[in-house]
């Protein structure tokens, strides 16, 4: 796999859930997958990132506050949403502390986690959840694609 040259600052975003995606996602940054060697490192500031990654099911305390934030953030800003849950709310949807999933703001369904408006996300990655390669190389591809 060739090496990518740009530097990307990922700032995770957990909105709940079981943290298993999370754990998934985290683990691209160690041997064998070493993320780093190809200009991914994760940073504290989400006013200082390249990409957002977004995990976890959405839920009700939480889904005000990553909305504001992500409205707050630069237009340049990617948004990637790993995980089933995150992208469909499955198993959780339905239950009274999910606000459901991500949404964009053209959607027909009611949810507390719409997307502002002229935001979309930029890479939906499936899976309950997603193997690490699978998100380094989504990832990857988002920006060897420029």
């Amino acid at each position: 796999m060739k090496k990518n040259r740009l530097s990307v600052a990922v700032f995770p975003l957990n909105i709940g859930g079981s943290n298993a995606t999370k754990l998934e996602f985290e683990s691209i940054f160690v041997p064998p997958y070493n993320a780093g060697h190809f200009g991914i490192y994760l940073t504290s500031s989400p006013k200082q990132c390249d990409l957002i990654v977004i995990t976890g099911t959405g839920t009700v305390k939480i889904a005000e506050h990553a909305m504001r934030l992500v409205e707050s953030l630069s237009p340049d800003i990617k948004l990637v949403v790993l995980g089933s849950d995150t992208i469909s709310g499955a198993p959780f949807a339905g239950c009274y502390g999910v606000a459901g999933p991500i949404q964009p703001s053209e959607s027909v369904k009611d949810t507390d986690l719409k997307l502002p408006t002229g935001r979309k996300i930029d890479a939906y990655l499936a899976g309950s959840p997603p193997d690490p390669q699978s998100i380094l190389d989504a990832i990857l591809e988002l920006y060897q694609s420029k």
